[in-house]
């Protein structure tokens, strides 16, 4: 009785003695204090990723997992394993401190007027957007000319037909006759500008955080439709993958027409337009990019089985997919 008793009073002393040892794990999303000598490669289930956020959004880089509640989001399992560390980062991320953000309602638009300047607005004139240099490859090249060859040489059609889309920026109006030239054209004479999470049109400036509400956007001015001859693509397919430290986004449209790609971006906001299926089809696309692109060191390379843009260190373009690489 008294050996058993006095065994029992020991082990928590012990315990304590143990704990004192151990150390602080500083991986993301671990959190947990570990004995050295018991550290395997296996011990440790972390984010090896760095966080991000957008809009609303708090994402770990390495597993997409988000969540609009930052409490949710940090308590997300990490998607690794491997050994824990005690070393704490320099730039160590004080989470305390981070305010949250009210998402953005689908409404929601904040209309600048004039009252209070926007910081960094000569930053904003400033930023031009430049096309992108294209390459077209011999297999491209060779492909297209064996379609027209088949094809009988026949160019892609150019008599306007009923439905065609208006190519103006946020006009919705098709073409039902010769009568649908006397309507009005209500769109946007501007172009698309993305800065520190907002977007607007530089013809209006009606700002909001929220992508779908900018899209949405009435025109500001009228004028006349600009009439598309090809079918209006307006939702492909995409994907993404990481590799070497980059971020590449794969948007499918076969048969690209070289002559007819153009890519610009302004290094926020990446524009695309793309006239694929042998020139019978056309789709434009606007990426709003979670960071800074270098056009300079940007190219678009249209090859023959898939339309790829790679962005930050270069662009790719080819002619069944669009690939878009990010930044690092």
């Amino acid at each position: 009785m008294s050996s058993a008793a006095s065994s029992g009073t020991r082990m928590p002393a012990e315990s304590s003695s143990c704990e004192d040892n151990f150390i602080q794990c500083y991986n993301k999303g671990c959190g947990q204090k570990f004995d050295p000598q018991t550290n395997d490669t296996d011990s440790c289930l972390y984010h090896p990723g760095p966080p991000y956020f957008h809009d609303a959004y708090k994402i770990w880089n390495c597993c997409n997992k988000k969540s609009t509640d930052f409490g949710t989001w940090l308590n997300y399992p990490g998607c690794t394993r491997g050994k824990h560390n005690g070393e704490k980062p320099a730039d160590i991320v004080k989470v305390a401190a981070v305010k949250e953000i009210r998402p953005e309602k689908e409404e929601d638009v904040i209309v600048w007027k004039g009252l209070n300047k926007p910081a960094e607005r000569k930053a904003i004139e400033e930023r031009k957007e430049v096309a992108l240099p294209i390459e077209v490859t011999a297999g491209a090249s060779a492909a297209l000319q064996r379609y027209r060859e088949q094809e009988g040489n026949a160019a892609a059609g150019t008599e306007l037909r009923i439905g065609a889309p208006c190519r103006n920026n946020s006009c919705d109006k098709t073409y039902s006759g010769p009568e649908s030239d006397s309507t009005p054209c209500v769109h946007h004479p501007g172009r698309a500008i993305f800065h520190e999470g907002m977007k607007y049109w530089s013809c209006c400036e009606k700002k909001t955080s929220n992508f779908n509400a900018f899209l949405a956007q009435a025109g500001c001015e009228k004028g006349k439709h600009q009439w598309s001859v090809n079918e209006q693509v307006q939702h492909v397919r995409d994907d993404w993958f990481s590799s070497n430290g980059t971020i590449t986004i794969n948007v499918y449209c076969k048969g690209a027409v070289p002559d007819d790609v153009r890519v610009s971006s302004d290094g926020q906001m990446l524009r695309l337009h793309i006239v694929h299926g042998f020139g019978k089809k056309e789709t434009d696309l606007i990426y709003d990019l979670w960071g800074e692109v270098i056009c300079g060191e940007s190219r678009v390379v249209i090859g023959e089985r898939k339309v790829s843009r790679l962005m930050f260190r270069f662009l790719n373009v080819n002619s069944e997919e669009v690939r878009l690489m990010n930044w690092s």
